[in-house]
């Protein structure tokens, strides 16, 4: 038998039959083409996966996962080698919504219309990430042969619409983060003042040490962030390690905090460590907003306060991107409501700035 195998077609009375010698030798047949054409791209196709499993290259069927759970578990196992302890947990996640759709059915009989069906009948919050997620897992299937194919391709998955987002809800003032400090443990009071005044994301507030506030420089470095109860080293984008402003409101909020030697991180759980965010909204933020009688704010509402008290004062939108470790698209497209209240202070800017010029030609 030949290295190198091409197959033939024949004439079975009004049908053609593709016939070809699998990887182990065995002749096969498959019958009932309408057409000699028809028969030789199957044949085309199959010899080219005969070559494939005698290189190593794609695993026989009957070593491959034989169900999207079986293939779900070996990349969850396998993938999860390679990534951090926090990804895999959101992987696992995120593949359950799939695992519930599509669990039982073997990987290869998965087709491209029912997933682009599946994917938008996700909730609109989740369902970039977890669409996402799936295709990923396709994909490494195909790369290593546990698939033949991955349906998941050519399906287009755009973060979601402005419309589809929760609402940015900022605070009001000074007052109204001073008053739901008020109703913190004193150990956490510091932290939605310094959340409002540095705009940081909330796993980068619970990832600073006592030694990223530089007093003397008047910065606050962002070097690290806590997320998923791990520790990461860099940001979450290549703009997120970077230096803040420390304005006088932070610097008096953190002199306020009471103060502790056995740890190096600025906002530590009670027994030092660094604090979940998930309990945190629970057992201190969500009780602290009911006890100031105030509307309700997520955390990363502080960032959004941030960014809009910013935006209103007339703060240059590529200074303020690199502050908030961000792109000028990014804020542009996530205050846009913000950015379109300065437009009357840029008009008459302009018209000041006209009126300047049409004087000095006068005189």
């Amino acid at each position: 038998m030949p290295s190198k195998q091409r197959g033939y077609a024949i004439k079975r009375g009004a049908s053609w039959q593709a016939r070809w010698y699998d990887e182990t030798g065995r002749r096969r047949y498959q019958s009932g083409f309408p057409t000699k054409t028809a028969a030789q791209d199957f044949l085309g196709r199959k010899v080219d996966e005969v070559a494939a499993l005698r290189r190593g290259d794609l695993l026989p069927h009957a070593d491959r996962p034989a169900t999207v759970d079986a293939l779900l578990d070996l990349f969850l196992e396998k993938h999860g080698r390679t990534v951090d302890p926090a990804t895999l947990r959101n992987l696992t996640t995120q593949l359950k919504k799939a695992r519930g759709e599509f669990g039982t059915r073997h990987p290869d009989t998965l087709r491209r219309v029912e997933i682009e069906d599946w994917r938008q009948g996700l909730p609109p919050g989740s369902r970039h990430g977890v669409f996402r997620a799936f295709r990923q897992a396709l994909t490494w299937g195909e790369a290593r042969g546990y698939v033949e194919r991955n349906a998941s391709t050519g399906i287009k998955n755009p973060k979601r619409q402005r419309h589809e987002r929760r609402p940015v809800v900022p605070f009001e003032g000074w007052e109204e983060v001073r008053k739901l400090a008020a109703e913190l443990d004193p150990r956490y009071a510091a932290i939605p003042i310094v959340a409002v005044g540095t705009g940081l994301r909330p796993e980068e507030l619970f990832g600073l040490h006592r030694s990223d506030v530089d007093r003397a420089a008047g910065i606050l470095r962002v070097e690290r962030r806590y997320t998923q109860r791990t520790l990461k080293q860099g940001g979450k984008t290549a703009g997120s390690v970077r230096a803040i402003p420390l304005r006088a409101v932070v610097l008096e909020a953190l002199d306020s905090m009471p103060r502790r030697i056995d740890t190096q991180i600025l906002f530590p759980s009670p027994r030092g460590g660094y604090i979940d965010s998930e309990r945190f909204r629970y057992r201190e933020w969500t009780p602290a907003f009911q006890a100031a009688g105030l509307e309700h704010r997520r955390l990363y509402d502080c960032r959004h306060t941030f960014a809009t008290w910013a935006i209103e004062q007339g703060i240059e939108l590529w200074y303020l991107a690199k502050i908030m470790g961000t792109s000028t698209t990014q804020l542009e497209d996530t205050y846009a409501r913000w950015l379109q209240r300065t437009d009357g202070r840029l008009r008459a800017a302009f018209d000041a700035y006209d009126a300047r010029e049409a004087s000095g030609r006068a005189d």
